[in-house]
C-alpha cells in the first residue's frame, strides 16, 4: 500500500485537529455575535436614554440556555466533507477572518434592530412592558437559533451546499 501506520496516524490526527478547530471557530463566531448583539442592545438603550428592551437578567438567561443547548450542538458538529482537501491553515493566520468579523457585526446589528423593533411594536399594539420585553427576548433566541444553522458550516452556503471558495477537488 505504500503508506506506513505512522503516516496514517498523522493524517488521522490532522483530520481530527481540523475538525476540532472548525467546530471551535463555529462556536466562537456564533457566540461572539450573541454577546455583541446583547451588548449593543444595552448600550444603545443607555445612550439613547430609552427603556431597556431586554433586561440584564434576561440576557443572562439567554446566555445560560442558548450557550448550553444551542452552542453545544456546534461543538459536536460532524466533520465537513473535503476537510482534508483544504490547504493547511497558516500558523499565524487569525482565527477570525474579515468575513467572519463582518458576519458577526452584521448579525449583531440585525439583532439590535429586531429587538428594538419588536419591543416598540409590542408597546404600540398595547402590550405591557413585560410582554414587550418577552417578545424581544424571544426574537433574540429565534435569531440565535436560525444563525446556529448558518454557522454549521463557515465554508459552504447553507442553501446550495457549495463551498465558499468553490474550488473543484477530485477525490
Amino acid at each position: 500500500m505504500g503508506i506506513t501506520g505512522t503516516e496514517v496516524a498523522k493524517e488521522a490526527a490532522v483530520e481530527e485537529g481540523r475538525s476540532v478547530f472548525d467546530n471551535l471557530t463555529k462556536f466562537i463566531v456564533w457566540t461572539l455575535r450573541t454577546n455583541l448583539g446583547e451588548g449593543l442592545v444595552i448600550l444603545t438603550a443607555v445612550f439613547l436614554g430609552v427603556t431597556l428592551p431586554i433586561l440584564p437578567v434576561q440576557i443572562l438567561w439567554i446566555n445560560m440556555t442558548t450557550a448550553g443547548f444551542l452552542g453545544l450542538a456546534l461543538a459536536f458538529e460532524p466533520k465537513e466533507p473535503g476537510i482534508m482537501l483544504r490547504p493547511p491553515r497558516a500558523p499565524n493566520a487569525p482565527i477570525l477572518t474579515r468575513i467572519m468579523i463582518f458576519r458577526i457585526t452584521l448579525v449583531s446589528l440585525l439583532m439590535l434592530g429586531a429587538a428594538f423593533w419588536i419591543f416598540a411594536w409590542e408597546q404600540r399594539i398595547g402590550a405591557t412592558l413585560t410582554e414587550a420585553r418577552t417578545a424581544a427576548v424571544n426574537v433574540f433566541v429565534m435569531i440565535e437559533l436560525f444563525y446556529l444553522f448558518n454557522c454549521r458550516s463557515l465554508k459552504k452556503s447553507t442553501n446550495t451546499g457549495q463551498y465558499s471558495n468553490s474550488k473543484k477537488h477530485s477525490s
